[in-house]
């Protein structure tokens, strides 16, 4: 999926680094938008570099060849996932109650708390994980809108 940030509102309409037609032309039959407020938008990029970078860089580098699910529940126990994720219960038919800790609709202090215990864990493991300083750090998001801005 697509994101485009919205730089700035001018006129109570949004301002992208791309033309807002250029944005529209992406879309297809059946495909949607998807609004996102700023912390809703800061903790889905961190659940997309927990995802989409620190676990399968972990299965990668896994010398014993553990899955990413593997992965996903050894990083959850051991980097504080029971205090700082949401929990999930889901019933069986035969009433068996199954839990489980996800990443959704986690608030971003906490996805925050959750990425720093990472990045700690990393270096007493040996880890091949470092904190997305450069993908989400408020500096960086900075320099990128002026970036942004200069390109106009």
């Amino acid at each position: 999926m697509k994101l485009f940030k919205v730089i700035d509102i001018v006129g109570d309409l949004p301002t992208f680094a791309i033309p807002v037609n250029d944005i529209l032309s992406l879309l297809r039959r059946g495909g949607a938008i998807q609004i996102l407020s700023p912390i809703e938008f800061h903790t889905k990029q961190q659940r997309d570099w927990y995802k989409g970078i620190c676990l399968p860089t972990l299965v990668m580098n896994d010398e014993n060849k553990e899955t990413l699910e593997w992965w996903d529940r050894h990083v959850k126990s051991e980097c504080k996932g029971l205090e700082l994720l949401n929990k999930e219960i889901f019933y069986l038919d035969d009433g068996t109650a199954v839990g489980r800790l996800t990443t959704v609709g986690v608030s971003k202090q906490n996805m925050s708390a959750f990425i720093k215990n990472i990045a700690a864990k990393a270096v007493e493991k040996g880890w091949p994980i470092s904190e997305p300083r450069e993908e989400l750090s408020r500096n960086k998001r900075k320099e990128n809108y002026r970036k942004e801005q200069d390109e106009f």
